[in-house]
C-alpha cells in the first residue's frame, strides 16, 4: 500500500516549506526512517524520513514551495495504484 510523505510543519505559525534537495531520486528503493529529502521553512532546515519502506515517487520537485501537510511524495510498492493519491 502506497504511503504518503507530506511537507512537515515547522514551526506552528508556518503554512509552506520548500523542498530543497532531495537526497533519494525518483524510483529509489527507500527505508523506513531514512532521510530522504532536505526541507527548509523561514526558520529552520530539517531532513525528512520516509515514513515507510518500498519506492520513491517525487511529487514535489527541488526548489518548489508546498503548503504544510500536502503530499510531497508518495512511497510504494512497484505496481501500486497511486492514482487516488493527493
Amino acid at each position: 500500500m502506497a504511503v504518503k510523505v507530506i511537507m512537515p510543519q515547522a514551526g506552528q505559525d508556518l503554512d509552506t516549506g520548500t523542498v530543497r534537495h532531495w537526497l533519494k531520486a525518483e524510483g529509489d528503493a527507500v527505508v523506513k526512517g531514512q532521510s530522504i529529502v532536505e526541507v527548509e521553512t523561514e526558520k529552520i532546515t530539517i531532513e525528512v524520513e520516509a515514513p515507510a519502506s518500498g519506492v520513491l515517487r517525487i511529487v514535489v520537485p527541488e526548489d518548489t514551495e508546498a503548503p504544510v501537510f500536502s503530499t510531497i511524495a508518495i512511497i510504494g510498492q512497484p505496481g501500486d495504484d497511486i492514482s487516488g493519491i493527493d
